[in-house]
């Protein structure tokens, strides 16, 4: 697992941005394969960690830049002059305490919420200029309370003396203008105006949410006086009310005084004009007179319906009677049909009778006799009902007549009536409503004297009048100091981190990792009470301290990420001489070389050679002898003591221009060769900046490594070394950072893990072994 993560790392590793070079960014398994530290420097992000340590770097920055905060908040909070906010509490509903439900000259709307146009009303009258001119007064607050604020603090006076100068400064150079260009003096405002605003300025009215409840405030630097201001407001806001409705009061009595009198006379006009036209026209009482006709004539229409009906009857009873001599009233006869009977009867006898006698029989001439007597009187009879229906015919008919002309008479009397009741009815009605206008208005103005005496509680309650304050409102130490606190820790921190961001020095890997985009393979801490040839030979001479534990990290690192199990050629230089390059190519050849892998070490710093001291061995020659042709390779090849698979190369004298070695064939067939005959070839290169060695070098090798100092990681700098080795060939690999403070195992832990293990023999530069013939290697 730990090979495919280091392979990932060599194949992802992300390119410095530059015109010619794109950004490759890393996989997500690199990603994962980081810690929480490493994916934020990958990202570009900071980790909490990384934002201390920057702040750590400008503590004196951040700690200067608090306490002037924390000083100038302390000195604005003694100078500013103490002020008292008194309070008082008031409830205000719409409606006072109702001693009657009649008689209310004012409606009163519905409560709406808090957005009530009528609360909203009583809040701005609370804040009204003309209550303010009447507190102003009251309390005589000129002398009392304006002049008392005028008076001058420590910091005023500095500032009304600078002001003072700069008039008579100017009243200085105007006075020497011409008069007819000297400007003309503004006139002053109004002094009371000035008050009223300044008065205003401090009085505070916040209602309270979901209540009928308003909070007053007023700030002074008199605690007495603020809570005297209060009260006195308060006092006459509900005097004022009450004034108001009292005057609304006094308004709508007198308007119904007006009114009343009006209707009275109106209503005295009126009846005078229907008397008047009453007995003028003989009216006693239109309406009753009227429904007297009206009866009379639907008495008279119903007995001229009743008369008709009758005659009708008659008429047509008479005329059946003439024509057919039979009639419903002579068949329903109750004597007729007696006498009918009758002779039926003795009919039926005769009947039966002439079966046993004759006609001339006594009996048989009685029942005939008796029959005849019966039919005369029944003739006699049907004769009186037809006298009986013409008689009552002619009384029908004489009946209608009268009736119709009776009918006729009152129609016209009726018809005159109406006509000299229109006027009669329209001076009633005039007289009725004015008398209903002048009753509504008699008990509309009693019940408004009534509720006008009984409804003179006010609809503003005082809840909790106002008391001196013990303490200041303003200003307030305490929270001062928090928000002093927290705008130096803001100001402060931005300008570390602003400074930060400014500074070109990087201070560690995590930092310059961020910057570069590229991976820090490895990380040398710091080494103190160490000579320089010990801490080149660290790995070897003392294995198991931390440098060489870091050496031996960086070279697991480089075999992993770097090679990927092939053989390579690696460069380490620098962006500056002096960083380390040197001690870290010896250590991280004989790192691998305790791994080991076969190792070929070469000093290719031509103009300033390191390598040999730090190992102690001789530099008669070297690389440059091999190259120029006065010396073999066997030659200039060194066994590195105890180590036989590393080998050394030193840079040799210093004759011709190191940039035509570096860039000659025989360097090339040099690394040739050591690619093929070892696995893994160190280059101690020249640093970057100021020659082209470097160059020549990365552009023949597989990877360059940066090695850069954490105490002296200029950015600029090292981005531009970056830009420069990657413009010759992209294989720019990571870093080497030496001289870490950070991230790095505390030292204690080697101690304690070191106890007890059997060190490895001493490095001795004098048994050191001949060289290696690579061509013969190669012909064997």
């Amino acid at each position: 697992m730990a090979d495919k993560i280091m392979l990932t790392v060599s194949e992802q590793v992300p390119a410095v941005a530059s015109p010619s070079i794109p950004v490759i960014l890393p996989s997500p398994e690199f990603m994962s394969a980081l810690g929480t530290k490493q994916q934020a420097a990958a990202t570009g992000l900071l980790s909490l960690e990384q934002l201390w340590r920057r702040l750590w770097r400008q503590k004196w920055l951040f700690l200067t830049i608090l306490g002037l905060v924390l000083l100038a908040t302390m000195l604005i909070t003694a100078m500013i002059k103490p002020e008292y906010r008194a309070s008082a509490t008031l409830q205000i509903d719409k409606q006072g305490a109702q001693v009657v439900d009649f008689g209310s000259v004012r409606q009163v709307s519905p409560d709406m919420g808090e957005g009530d146009m009528f609360f909203r009303t009583q809040y701005e009258q609370l804040k009204s200029r003309q209550l303010a001119e009447q507190v102003i007064n009251e309390l005589d607050l000129d002398p009392r309370l304006f002049e008392l604020k005028e008076q001058p603090t420590p910091f005023s006076e500095i500032v009304a003396d600078a002001k003072k100068t700069l008039v008579d400064l100017k009243d200085q150079l105007t006075n020497l203008l011409p008069a007819n260009l000297k400007p003309a003096k503004p006139s002053s405002p109004a002094i009371q105006g000035d008050n009223i605003d300044a008065f205003l300025k401090n009085l505070y009215v916040e209602p309270i949410e979901k209540a009928h409840l308003v909070k007053v405030y007023y700030e002074s630097p008199d605690p007495v006086l603020s809570a005297e201001i209060v009260n006195k407001l308060i006092d006459l806001y509900i005097k004022n009310s009450i004034s108001t409705s009292s005057q609304t009061d006094i308004y709508a009595q007198a308007f119904l005084d007006r009114e009343l009198e009006k209707a009275r006379e109106r209503l005295t006009n009126s009846e005078n004009e229907l008397v008047s036209y009453a007995r003028d026209n003989q009216i006693l009482e239109v309406n009753n007179s009227q429904a007297t006709q009206e009866q009379k004539l639907n008495e008279l229409n119903s007995a001229l319906a009743t008369a008709e009906r009758r005659r009708i009857e008659a008429e047509s009873q008479l005329g059946q009677a003439r024509k057919h001599g039979n009639v419903v009233g002579v068949l329903t006869n109750p004597v007729v049909e007696s006498l009918k009977r009758q002779i039926v009867d003795l009919e039926g006898q005769y009947q039966n009778q002439s079966k046993v006698f004759k006609p001339a029989y006594p009996e048989m001439q009685q029942l005939a006799q008796q029959i005849t007597a019966v039919k005369a009187k029944l003739a006699t009879e049907v004769a009186n009902l037809k006298q009986s229906l013409e008689a009552e015919f002619t009384a029908s008919k004489r009946l209608e007549g009268q009736v119709r002309s009776e009918l006729a008479n009152y129609k016209g009397e009726l018809v005159n009536l109406r006509d000299r009741s229109v006027e009669y009815n329209a001076l009633k009605r005039e007289v009725e409503t004015s008398r209903k206008l002048y009753d509504d208005l008699l008990k509309r103005m009693s019940e408004v004297n009534v509720a006008a005496g009984a409804n003179k509680a006010t609809n503003i309650r005082i809840i909790d009048a106002a008391k001196p304050p013990a303490e200041p409102f303003r200003p307030n130490k305490a929270i001062n100091l928090i928000v002093g606190l927290i705008t130096g820790l803001i100001l402060a921190t931005g300008l570390a981190l602003l400074r930060e961001t400014l500074r070109r020095s990087l201070t560690s890997g995590d930092e310059l990792q961020m910057v570069s985009g590229l991976p820090v393979l490895g990380t040398i801490p710091h080494v103190r009470r160490m000579s320089e040839q010990d801490l080149a030979m660290v790995t070897m001479r003392n294995p198991h301290s931390p440098a060489a534990e870091a050496y031996r990290i960086a070279a697991t690192n480089i075999r992993f990420a770097l090679q990927a199990g092939k053989p390579s050629i690696i460069v380490l230089t620098s962006v500056n001489p002096s960083e380390g390059k040197s001690t870290s190519s010896v250590n991280l050849a004989l790192s691998h070389a305790q791994m080991g892998a076969k190792v070929l070490l070469i000093d290719a710093d031509l103009r300033r050679p390191t390598v040999h001291l730090k190992m102690g061995i001789n530099n008669t020659r070297g690389l440059s002898d091999y190259v120029e042709g006065r010396a073999e390779l066997v030659q200039v090849t060194q066994q590195i003591p105890n180590m036989k698979n590393a080998y050394v190369i030193t840079a040799g004298p210093f004759r011709v221009d190191p940039s035509s070695v570096l860039a000659s064939t025989k360097m090339r067939q040099l690394l040739e060769m050591a690619r093929n005959h070892f696995d893994i070839t160190i280059i101690d290169g020249p640093p970057v900046t100021g020659f082209a060695d470097a160059l020549i070098l990365a552009a023949q090798a597989d990877n360059t490594l940066l090695v850069t100092d954490e105490k002296n990681m200029d950015r600029k700098q090292v981005l531009s070394a970056i830009q420069q080795l990657q413009r010759v060939k992209p294989s720019m690999g990571g870093f080497l950072v030496v001289n870490a403070r950070h991230g790095v195992t505390d030292a204690r832990y080697y101690d304690r893990y070191n106890q007890g293990i059997t060190h490895a023999p001493t490095y001795d530069p004098s048994t050191g072994t001949g060289g290696l013939n690579l061509t013969k290697e190669k012909a064997a």
